[in-house]
């Protein structure tokens, strides 16, 4: 017998618009732990439903533009006379 094969390939799976912490630690690359700290402090948004809390990737993306480390401008030699 032959086995099935699925015809979506890995990359073609569609994700869910609202993540647990457990999903979106593997999509965002921030821990779970993280971002369950970051949502028991109230500095990223969730969504509570019955016992499950759920992220949206925006929400992620808002703490990461918030929490980011700017880039120093260094000084260009062509400039310095």
């Amino acid at each position: 017998m032959k086995k099935s094969q699925s015809t979506k390939s890995p990359e073609a799976q569609l994700l869910p618009l609202l993540k647990t912490p457990e999903l979106m630690a593997k999509v965002c690359g921030i821990g779970e732990n993280k971002l369950r700290q970051l949502m028991e402090a109230g500095e990223i948004e969730y969504l509570l439903n019955g016992n499950r809390h759920l992220l949206l990737d925006e929400a992620v993306l808002d703490y990461y533009h918030r929490a980011k480390v700017p880039v120093r401008k260094i000084p260009s030699k062509d400039k310095i006379a």
